[in-house]
């Protein structure tokens, strides 16, 4: 049984501390809502009055805060959990906030001889209630060996992408390709319903090509992931393409701004001199521009 002092009781925070209880560990909770609190006390919690009397007893901390303000908040704030923490102590940041302030208390932590493993969570609320999650997580082996017997009962994996701050960084780059990916549907499906069409017949048409099954999943992994170039569909005919959809979002009233941004990238290959080359070529182009930059 651990016993874990639990920071955040929001629509994530609740189902996975409700978890931790039920999989038998001893939980103090702290959170700005009175409501939630109690929620988890009739769960069997106890309730801290500030961050470092929830620490009493604990030698796991959980953090699962809005940005790493709070989290700093928090742990280095007026009685803060880590004035309370022992030696040997092991901070879980849950959170998704900036990359930088997370490296730079971990940076405090460890100076004390802590522990400060980011934890970053994949899928949503109701994965959360059904134990379904999937922790990502960033430290050494050995750290990660010792939270796993916490974790594993209240996710579906914990899987660990690398040493400190990799697992945010996972987080942050998968958030953002989940979210590009929402614009440029909602942008498709609005001008789709403009222009009069079916959007149940285009979902199944998109399901059976590059536009609903995912590049990574289709066109990368034979050409840019493979170091081929030559073009499969070029970036050219893309960008064409592009302009004829903006041209429709412009008739309709719909603002495809993901678009716009895409062209504008394609017009980066063109610069380079590889607008003919495939459009996956992109990477490459990228790639190399942050090694120019000194980001090897």
């Amino acid at each position: 049984m651990a016993r874990i002092a639990f920071f955040g009781l929001g629509a994530m925070g609740t189902p996975i501390a409700t978890n931790l209880i039920e999989a038998g560990n001893s939980l103090s909770v702290y959170d700005m809502s009175a409501a939630a609190c109690e929620r988890l006390a009739q769960r069997g919690a106890r309730v801290g009055t500030t961050p470092a009397d929830t620490m009493q007893g604990c030698d796991i901390v959980i953090t699962l805060l809005p940005t790493s303000l709070e989290v700093r908040e928090v742990v280095l704030g007026p009685q803060g959990a880590l004035s309370a923490a022992g030696p040997g102590t092991v901070f879980i940041d849950m959170s998704t906030g900036s990359r930088a302030d997370f490296m730079r208390l971990h940076a405090d932590i460890t100076r004390l001889g802590m522990t400060l493993i980011d934890a970053p969570i994949a899928r949503g609320p109701d994965y959360a209630a059904a134990r379904q999650v999937l922790f990502l997580v960033g430290g050494e082996a050995s750290q990660i060996d010792r939270i796993r017997p916490v974790l594993a009962p209240v996710c579906e994996e914990v899987i660990h992408c690398g040493p400190a701050g990799s697992a945010l960084t996972t987080k942050i780059i998968n958030n953002y390709l989940a979210s590009v990916s929402v614009v440029a549907n909602a942008e498709a499906l609005a001008l789709a319903s403009a222009a009069g069409l079916d959007r149940d017949f285009l979902r199944g048409l998109f399901k059976r090509t590059v536009a609903g099954r995912g590049s990574l999943e289709t066109v990368y992994p034979g050409k840019a992931l493979m170091g081929d170039f030559t073009p499969g569909f070029s970036a050219r005919l893309a960008r064409k393409d592009l302009l004829l959809a903006q041209e429709l979002g412009d008739q309709y009233g719909v603002t495809l701004a993901t678009g716009t941004g895409a062209r504008e990238m394609f017009n980066l290959q063109e610069r380079a001199g590889r607008i003919d080359q495939d459009w996956t070529a992109l990477l490459d182009i990228l790639e190399r521009e942050s090694v120019g930059k000194g980001n090897a």
